[in-house]
């Protein structure tokens, strides 16, 4: 909320309510309310994207990615399987660093301090027992090294850890066969690679995730790729340069090698993960090549404008798009539950309703356990994601970061008729809102008599605001005050937002930074490091050229 206007509760032209002013979390895992408006959204560019493909005489298909899982499967496991680790943050980063560098430095000064050991002992030894001291002194030194290097190698994990690791995903749309290698002169298919004989120029990808009674977690892809084009120019120059009907043997040739990659990865990963050789899939002809895989092809424009063909039905009759983006509206097949059904299961058992009579399955305490699973395992991760620069060849705009959500979630407001409303202030809006009467003073300002009767609108909303022991926290406003007072919130929101994205260049700079300075540290101990050991092979080579040396 910005503290200068409040929070304004304006009445539409159609006669609805919206509260504007106040910060939308955007979370399209967790919150229902921001969840409905962003894939509902997504839904529409997505279907715009795949009818203008197919208006252009391009092919797309629907490919569903699944994996095998049980009871036993964490969730973050199962999402890290196919969906890739996440990196770690900026402060994690720092700290996996300064612990490695750490480390290394001590790694560094036991080694040397095993020498200087070693030194004291040959030269307090008498004659003809010099190697035996130098020996017991290294064998006295050789505990504290070793606990150093297994430190250090620790250090190393935990840091290699902090970067993000490909998952079954990622994989197939990485690797020389996929791509191709202009290097192999002796095949034109090897130099061309897959990716160029299908045409591919991208895919939306959508990851859901539903929990059973007794398998629990089943994470899984919806993607829709674009295939049958060629393009020119490089990142945000790129452009479409021709659109064909890829061959049935190099259809076949992509579908075989994406069952395969998918298979093996989710294989080395974890044998369990594997996917059963038997389709699930009712009515599939897939021959029983399912493997986790299932492609369906969506291709004439007429199966994108109606309702009974749309986009080539998927194998429940869905919408594509839906399938893709509306993750908020299904309801999950054969005694599964999507994540918001669970989490109004746990609105039902925690307002009173008996478990046999609350929709879905579970007692309060597993379904709370299963929710905050949920929480972390989806923590920092994109639930639906663009091929970078498919937007560009489509000829369409937008994007689909978080902050891409969060401008739609204000478009929608902002693409509203305002008649009139109430401001009420920051204090006000806060005892409303701890009280509970948030949607009680929202639907106060519906109607239609914003322009006709601004004062009833307003006194409507006092008497909510009475409820919360705040009834001279608000002001009456005409439908200009409204407009004016919502543009400064913009205004203000994009200086914000400018504001914290200077202050994140900032911390990467201040990373870069850091790590530039670590990593001239650790060159300059590998220096002298290196200078140490040519100074003791010195030594030594002097020392079996003495003459008395025994």
């Amino acid at each position: 909320m910005d503290p200068a206007s409040g929070a304004l509760l304006a009445q539409t032209a159609t006669g609805h309510s919206v509260v504007l002013g106040l910060m939308r979390c955007a979370r399209i895992w967790l919150c229902p309310v921001c969840s409905a408006t962003i894939r509902h959204k997504r839904a529409e560019e997505i279907t715009e994207a795949v009818v203008e493909w197919i208006r252009r005489g391009g092919t797309a298909y629907l490919v569903t990615l699944t994996a095998r899982h049980d009871y036993r499967d964490e969730l973050a496991d199962l999402m890290d399987a196919i969906q890739g680790t996440r990196a770690s943050s900026p402060a994690e980063i720092r700290t996996a660093r300064r612990e490695e560098a750490e480390a290394q430095a001590a790694l560094a000064d036991a080694t040397a301090q095993s020498r200087a050991t070693v030194a004291a002992a040959r030269l307090a030894a008498p004659k003809g027992k010099k190697r035996a001291a130098m020996a017991q002194a290294r064998a006295e030194s050789a505990g504290a090294i070793e606990e150093a290097q297994t430190n250090l190698a620790q250090a190393r994990e935990t840091l290699a850890r902090t970067r993000r690791q490909a998952g079954a995903y990622q994989r197939l749309i990485s690797g020389g066969k996929w791509a191709g290698d202009k290097r192999d002169k002796a095949s034109d298919a090897a130099a061309e690679g897959i990716r160029d004989r299908i045409g591919y120029i991208g895919m939306i990808r959508s990851t859901e995730v539903t929990v059973g009674e007794v398998n629990l977690w089943h994470p899984h892809i919806h993607a829709i790729v674009f295939v049958g084009g060629r393009t020119t120019g490089e990142r945000a120059d790129t452009r479409l340069a021709k659109v064909f009907r890829p061959s049935d043997d190099s259809l076949k040739e992509w579908m075989d090698h994406w069952r395969a990659v998918w298979t093996g990865h989710l294989q080395r990963v974890n044998p369990k993960y594997r996917p059963s050789d038997e389709c699930s899939i009712p009515d599939c002809k897939c021959d029983g090549k399912g493997h986790g895989v299932d492609f369906r092809a969506l291709r004439t424009v007429r199966d994108a404008q109606t309702m009974g063909e749309y986009l080539a039905k998927t194998q429940d009759g869905k919408n594509p798009a839906a399938e893709l983006a509306r993750g908020d509206l299904k309801e999950a097949r054969r005694g599964n539950m999507t994540p918001f059904q669970m989490l109004f299961r746990i609105g039902d058992l925690t307002g009173g309703v008996a478990e046999d009579d609350a929709p879905g399955h579970g007692s309060l305490v597993w379904c709370l356990a299963r929710w905050h699973e949920y929480e972390r395992a989806t923590r920092g991760r994109r639930a639906i994601e663009w091929t970078r620069y498919l937007r560009t060849v489509l000829g369409l705009t937008g994007g689909d970061t978080e902050e891409d959500d969060h401008d739609m979630l204000a478009a929608d407001d902002a693409a509203s008729e305002f008649r009139g409303g109430a401001a009420v202030t920051e204090e006000g809006w806060t005892a409303v809102t701890k009280a509970g009467l948030d949607l009680a003073a929202t639907q106060a300002a519906e109607g239609t008599d914003a322009n006709e009767d601004p004062a009833a609108l307003t006194e409507r909303v006092r008497e909510v605001l009475a409820l919360a022991g705040v009834p001279g926290e608000v002001r009456q406003l005409t439908s200009q005050e409204v407009q004016e007072a919502y543009e400064a919130i913009l205004e203000s929101q994009a200086q914000r937002r400018e504001e914290a994205k200077a202050r994140r260049q900032r911390e990467a700079d201040a990373d870069g930074q850091e790590h530039d300075a670590e990593e001239t540290a650790r060159r300059a101990r590998r220096a002298i490091g290196t200078q140490a050991r040519g100074r003791q092979e010195v030594a030594n080579r002097r020392c079996k050229e003495s003459p008395d040396n025994p």
